[in-house]
């Protein structure tokens, strides 16, 4: 086996694709950073996300067309950075993922925003007291008529949403489960 068999082994076998990654990665915003504050460690992997979301290199789309996409982007960006590739998970896989997954034709604007990062979410599945077992979560989410709103309602303290990557910071939507 030569070398390029070996790498379209392990990379995939769109080697354009693969060099246009390679090509992000060299962007100032990758070159690897240590020892930084709270606020450096949760901003830089959203930094980096950004540019990974302007290089149209992805999309929550790909779903629809080309899922291999979404998960040669994890490929990339775990060889790069943990704290972006949880990020990518979150916006890309929990939370439009799933908005694609659940999503009518009344949601569909929705992906060209998430793309773009005018929607960033989080997603508000796992609580305290019940992990991520859907079964047995207590949240209950409501609609009420007369105020055109959802009320979401945790009764315990084991209720609680706990584990909610983007939700501290960068997040302007959230996915919540009840």
């Amino acid at each position: 086996m030569n070398k390029n068999e070996v790498r379209e082994l392990i990379l995939g076998d769109d080697m354009e694709k693969v060099a246009k990654w390679h090509q992000l990665f060299r962007d100032p915003a990758f070159i690897p950073k240590y020892n930084m504050d709270w606020d450096e460690t949760r901003d830089l992997p959203m930094k980096r996300l950004r540019k990974v979301a302007q290089s149209g290199l992805v999309s929550v789309k790909d779903f629809f067309k080309n899922p291999k996409n979404i998960f040669l982007a994890h490929e990339f960006l775990a060889q790069v950075d943990s704290g972006t590739v949880i990020k990518f998970t979150v916006q890309y896989n929990l939370f439009g993922g799933s908005i694609v997954a659940l999503h009518t034709d009344r949601h569909s604007y929705l992906f060209d925003k998430i793309d773009s990062f005018d929607i960033v979410g989080c997603f508000c599945l796992t609580e305290l007291g019940f992990g991520n077992n859907a079964v047995k979560m207590e949240t209950t989410v409501t609609y009420d008529e007369g105020t055109k709103e959802f009320v979401v309602n945790t009764p315990t303290t084991l209720a609680q949403k706990y584990w909610i990557t983007n939700g501290f910071k960068h997040s302007n939507h959230a996915l919540v489960f009840g």
